[in-house]
């Protein structure tokens, strides 16, 4: 999509989609209805906005817009608590019906629910079932309900994820008519794209380090080399320390001075040294100034800024940008 082609709904969703949550509900609380549908549709619509439009939309917040990610990502789940926020419940029950044309049924359905509903719903389900539908949710929702579920559930599910490469489409249509939907494509000799090492690898990565912690030591005792293959697979804050300096300055540019701060404050001394290195002398003075004065910080803001860092490395990597390797090799 061009910018120049954009109506202004489209721009005010994207601008909207480049806040926090909290910010875009505030804003959407003190307009009409009517305006919330418009841009709600637009939000809908859109699927992937390059830098380039982003930029040209949002001007002078462009150094708030470094990468695309903060507009990609953004699933229905995001979309109807936004409307919620502003409408209230009913409100934005009604009106996601009608501005996603096909909206998610079946095992898609999913993605509009929370992690606890999700829980509660499959909780008592096949490991299997309950494999094929957190391979099929982002990782992120998944690693919720996944920490959620009984440790040897847990880990069961996530041995059955690593697993899995491909599911007969005939057995998700069973799925479907399980939790009474309806699913939009059939054919038996089918298959779906569904899990694998990297989806499990993704889904730990995105859970509380706790719950991953647990999840794998269990695994390992059950299948260490399922767990090391997932692991090998596995990219975490931590995993900054064996890439080299190029590498850690492409990461540092891609994150905002503030997440880095967050992030460092539950770092250990060796790869805090390691980031400073790779900044400017005044840069990392700063940094380190303003981590002093930061004083303590809970540690749940910790691990949210650290796995942002890390989905910043994960990125970079599928980019091609860096390189990870295994043995601790430099990137390149």
């Amino acid at each position: 999509m061009n910018e120049a082609d954009m109506n202004g709904s489209e721009r005010a969703a994207i601008f909207l989609m480049s806040l926090s949550e909290q910010e875009a509900v505030h804003i959407m609380k003190h307009m009409p209805v009517p305006e919330v549908q418009k841009i709600g549709q637009a939000m809908a619509n859109l699927k992937k906005v390059s830098r380039e439009d982003a930029d040209s939309v949002l001007q002078h917040f462009a150094e708030g817009v470094e990468t695309e990610a903060p507009l990609v990502g953004r699933s229905p789940r995001f979309l109807k608590r936004l409307l919620s926020s502003s409408l209230g419940e009913e409100k934005a029950n009604h009106m996601m019906e009608r501005l996603i044309e096909d909206a998610p049924r079946g095992l898609e359905s999913f993605q509009l629910m929370e992690a606890t509903e999700i829980t509660e719903m499959i909780h008592r389900e096949h490991p299997q079932v309950i494999a094929i539908l957190l391979a099929g949710l982002e990782p992120g929702q998944a690693s919720l309900v996944l920490s959620q579920l009984p440790l040897n559930l847990a880990t069961d599910v996530i041995a059955r994820i690593a697993k899995m490469s491909e599911v007969p489409q005939s057995a998700i249509s069973e799925l479907d008519e399980i939790f009474n939907r309806r699913f939009t494509e059939s054919g038996s000799a089918k298959v779906t794209p569904m899990g694998g090492i990297r989806t499990a690898a993704e889904i730990l990565n995105a859970a509380e380090k706790e719950a991953e912690t647990r999840i794998l030591e269990d695994l390992t005792g059950k299948d260490a080399e399922l767990s090391q293959e997932i692991q090998d697979n596995m990219v975490v804050f931590e995993s900054l320390i064996d890439i080299d300096d190029r590498g850690i300055q492409a990461v540092v540019r891609e994150v905002t001075s503030e997440v880095l701060l967050m992030a460092l404050k539950g770092a250990d001394e060796d790869l805090q040294q390691k980031i400073f290195s790779n900044m400017s002398k005044r840069a990392a003075e700063l940094l380190a100034s303003d981590m002093e004065a930061k004083g303590p910080v809970r540690l749940s803001d910790v691990q949210a800024a650290q796995n942002e860092v890390a989905g910043v490395l994960r990125r970079l990597a599928d980019e091609g940008t860096v390189m990870l390797s295994a043995g601790g090799d430099d990137f390149v």
